[in-house]
């Protein structure tokens, strides 16, 4: 159910001889900018029971970007076969959820600078033995709908199995647990932070195999170069305040429960 919380590396649009005002301009009117999000990959975004709403990496970047835009947030929870959906059709405004930038989504929106770079890796149960990207071949592997990953597998394997039926993170971490799954994959540290939550959690690992590199970047519709601009300078600033790297410490550093090491910086 969609719930709504008050909260790099890498013009005008003319219509029928009638000038429309931008998204920009739009949310600086209206004084709130609607943000999708996710609920439930953590650590990017989950619901936190102590805040008593939706909090993580991606809504505290979120945060930090509406209030250098001078606006209010207001989250609104998306699941990942949603987000692009959600955000053309206008229920958003904005997307930060564990977003890939990827060619072929670059084609439907708009994308800010990349505020995370995400290592893709399998986790998979240790009877597996998983050591190379040609076992693949042999495994089936559940991927959140909507996701990139089934497109990184299939470029990876012909053979893979993949079952992209499932609607978000937490339903795909059920189904490992329950063995209906023998694998999944995402972000190192998404995996690594969900495995801990397994009540068999010794029956997995996350082997050192990358599979692939993702940036994570803010959705946003197709033609919005000002409000694109704005949110570039406002993580830009944030990488060089220093900021940026707080969150990730906060997420990924040697206190938290995954520790991996930042090896990014958020740039033009």
């Amino acid at each position: 159910m969609k719930k709504c919380y008050g909260v790099m590396l890498l013009g005008m649009v003319l219509m029928g001889g009638m000038a429309h005002a931008n998204d920009y301009e739009k949310i600086q009117k209206k004084g709130e900018i609607v943000i999708g999000v996710r609920d439930s990959s953590p650590p990017f975004g989950f619901f936190d029971k102590a805040r008593g709403t939706v909090w993580g990496y991606d809504i505290e970047f979120a945060q930090n970007i509406a209030h250098k835009l001078g606006v209010k947030p207001v989250f609104k929870t998306v699941d990942p076969a949603d987000r692009i959906t959600a955000l053309k059709d206008g229920r958003v405004d904005i997307v930060l959820a564990t977003l890939a930038k990827t060619a072929e989504r670059m084609r439907e929106i708009e994308f800010s600078l990349g505020y995370f770079l995400a290592t893709q890796k399998l986790l998979a149960k240790k009877k597996v033995g998983f050591k190379d990207i040609n076992q693949l071949d042999a495994m089936t592997v559940c991927v959140p709908a909507g996701s990139s990953n089934a497109q990184y597998l299939r470029r990876l394997s012909a053979n893979v199995k993949i079952d992209s039926t499932l609607p978000d993170t937490a339903e795909v971490f059920k189904a490992i647990g329950e063995g209906r799954c023998e694998a999944t994959c995402g972000s190192e540290g998404s995996l690594l932070r969900n495995l801990s939550k397994l009540p068999n959690k010794a029956d997995f690992e996350v082997p050192d195999v990358p599979l692939e590199v993702e940036v994570y970047a803010v959705g946003l519709r197709k033609g919005e170069k000002k409000l694109q601009d704005q949110i570039n300078l406002a993580l830009l600033d944030l990488e060089k305040g220093g900021e940026a790297a707080a969150i990730y410490d906060r997420y990924f550093g040697a206190a938290s429960p995954v520790p991996v090491t930042r090896t990014f910086k958020i740039t033009k």
